[in-house]
């Protein structure tokens, strides 16, 4: 890509080939120091979305950053010991240009992406399931018992999407001002009129038009509420968003609560301290303190599957 940023060199870069796509896809993934120094030692896996796979290692993804990343909010929180040692992986999740988001969604129609680069089939969802996970836990020494998923923006609703589809696999979700679409008739169908995902953008993954079925297929609280309420219990969730006051444009705050209230239908409740951060922007700058506040308690949820 052009005027590549400098990112984070702590972090390597994985590739994957994957024949779901038929793409080979990126990824950046932070070993932590005891990795090297204890060679049969396993470790849980933090799994970080939003949608290219530089965002959480881009010290300058935005303008509020100033100059860290993910991985300078992890290391701190490992100075003061409010976690352990962690694998955390940021998977590419969109196309090369990140002009089309992959939404770990099987593309209805594919061919809307006009040929963007890293996106081929657009089976990002079997992708991620079938591909990705597998190949991190062949590849290195993690628990998979142990493993958390977490995401901004859209990474959130990546984040929720992935859990209710496949609550066996996680034991805590996070997100940041996720992007969650409503829901209508008690979650059995997608809102009709919900304009957030009416963009062209979300044209190859969703379909033109929106296909009824493929919306309800792909909303986070409709499949929330296909699945099974045990299984949504035993996750620990951890959701914050921005404040009301900046709403529609600077924050999910209105989503963010349409989520809460979903999981306390079937009987799930926030363990973030504080959902609604006052000066939430939607920002890097808040996405990474939004980890520096939440990275304890997926510590805390990982380390009792360790």
């Amino acid at each position: 890509m052009p005027d590549q940023p400098a990112l984070d060199p702590r972090a390597r870069l994985v590739r994957v080939r994957s024949r779901a796509l038929g793409v080979t896809k990126s990824m950046f993934v932070y070993l932590p120091p005891e990795y090297a120094a204890a060679p049969r030692r396993r470790f849980p896996t933090l799994y970080l979305l939003r949608g290219h796979e530089r965002e959480w290692v881009n010290p300058h993804e935005d303008e509020s950053r100033g100059g860290t990343t993910v991985i300078d909010v992890y290391q701190g929180l490992r100075a003061m010991a409010a976690i352990g040692p962690l694998i955390l992986v940021m998977p590419s999740m969109a196309s090369a240009d990140n002009a089309v988001p992959g939404m770990l969604t099987d593309f209805r129609s594919p061919d809307l992406a006009a040929g963007a680069p890293g996106i081929g089939s657009g089976l990002f969802q079997r992708f991620f399931f079938e591909e990705l996970i597998p190949a991190l836990d062949r590849r290195f020494r993690t628990i998979p018992a142990a493993r958390a998923v977490a995401g901004f923006s859209l990474g959130g609703y990546m984040a929720v999407k992935a859990a209710a589809l496949r609550p066996e696999l996680f034991v805590s979700v996070g997100a940041f001002d996720g992007s969650f679409p409503y829901a209508a008739d008690r979650g059995r169908d997608a809102r009709p009129g919900d304009a957030i995902f009416a963009p062209p953008m979300f044209d190859a993954p969703l379909g033109r038009p929106r296909d009824p079925a493929h919306l309800a297929a792909n909303n986070p609280i409709c499949l929330l509420m296909r699945a099974d309420p045990a299984a949504i219990r035993r996750i620990t969730w951890i959701v914050q968003y921005g404040p009301e006051q900046i709403e529609p444009w600077g924050s999910n705050f209105y989503r963010g609560e349409y989520l809460l209230r979903a999981l306390r239908s079937l009987g799930a409740e926030n363990a973030a301290p504080v959902a609604a951060l006052l000066d939430g922007q939607h920002t890097w700058r808040i996405a990474d303190r939004h980890l520096e506040q939440t990275l304890p308690l997926h510590w805390e949820a990982l380390a009792r599957h360790m």
